[in-house]
């Protein structure tokens, strides 16, 4: 069987270097939340990665990973930011050209300028052949999210080209971890404010604010893409349809149905059987796509998690690699 996995991440030092100073002022936490000797904690993103990444895919029997920068672009002023996300975008499309039938790539952008952004967006897809972009956290360091107005040129950008946007955590603002999840141990308040809880939950928020902008009624054709068994939404669907129902939103459709047509879900690494069965009975089959999150995760128990799941061969085939070839064309 087939293995493709789109949510892996390689580092680039020249974003990081430039939106570094950003990041520690907005979320002065973060260096608490990555300790050596726990789980997450990984060194190996950075530089020529391509000989140590493709002997884990070979030893975890993984035939294809779509790989990404996580790192903060939208801390990056704009002037800047987008000299930097094109250099950024243009190394991974050399990653990609050396491997072809390896890699594939979603592109990072130049969130401080959304007319930037959205021509960033389109030549990476249409020169570099990139299959979306991927947003880490929200948009902006203001604390903005994608239902914001200024950002309507990327979501028309990538409604135009029918490419996903993947929907990646990132760290809380300060002010949101200090009201929330401040006042433990430095490590678990952190790790409680990322990776523990916190960035899921802002993603499911800014995953539903967009539904009930009416983003998805705008702009039709625009798909998303949500990590971890989609950021806890799915598990809430009928409690949302039920506490915001079309009579309140004012919306044709509801929650799930929306949820269900544009959102595109994926492990991340996340290999737990109860999970995966709830999202299965609710999205189905054709929504599911798989992801490690390597290196934060390892490749070697993903094939065993899909290949010994109690589901059908066919649905086995959509997950593991047939719904991201139709989705990224790949």
């Amino acid at each position: 069987m087939k293995i493709i996995t789109i949510e892996e991440h390689v580092n680039n030092k020249e974003i990081t270097a430039a939106s570094w100073k950003n990041l520690l002022q907005m979320t002065p936490y973060i260096s608490d939340s990555h300790s050596p000797g726990l789980s997450y904690y990984t060194t190996s993103t950075d530089g020529n990665v391509e000989e140590k990444w493709l002997e884990s895919m070979d030893a975890g029997k993984i035939d294809m990973q779509v790989l990404s920068y996580t790192t903060a672009t939208q801390l990056i002023p704009a002037p800047e930011a987008v000299s930097i996300a094109q250099a950024a975008n243009n190394e991974m499309a050399e990653r990609v050209k050396r491997y072809p039938d390896r890699f594939a790539a979603f592109a990072t952008l130049p969130w401080a300028d959304p007319k930037a952004a959205a021509d960033e967006l389109e030549r990476t897809v249409k020169e570099l052949n990139f299959k979306g972009v991927l947003l880490s956290g929200r948009p902006s360091a203001d604390a903005t999210f994608l239902d914001n107005p200024k950002f309507e040129p990327v979501l028309e950008m990538a409604n135009f080209l029918k490419v996903p946007i993947y929907m990646h955590p990132g760290f809380p603002a300060r002010t949101v971890q200090e009201a929330y999840y401040a006042g433990l141990d430095p490590v678990v308040s952190a790790r409680l404010s990322a990776f523990g809880w916190g960035w899921h939950a802002e993603v499911g928020v800014h995953m539903l604010r967009m539904i009930l902008a009416g983003i998805f009624e705008k702009y039709p054709d625009l798909q998303l893409i949500a990590g971890h068994w989609g950021e806890m939404v799915p598990f809430f669907l009928a409690r949302l349809d039920e506490a915001l129902s079309k009579e309140a939103t004012h919306l044709p459709k509801t929650i799930s149905e929306t949820f269900i047509n544009h959102v595109y879900v994926t492990p991340s690494g996340m290999f737990t059987l109860p999970h995966f069965q709830f999202i299965l009975q609710v999205l189905g089959a054709d929504r599911i796509i798989f992801s490690v999150d390597y290196p934060y995760i390892g490749n070697e128990n993903a094939r065993a998690f899909l290949e010994n799941a109690p589901i059908s061969p066919s649905d086995k085939e959509k997950i593991a690699h047939g719904n991201a070839e139709r989705l990224l064309k790949l």
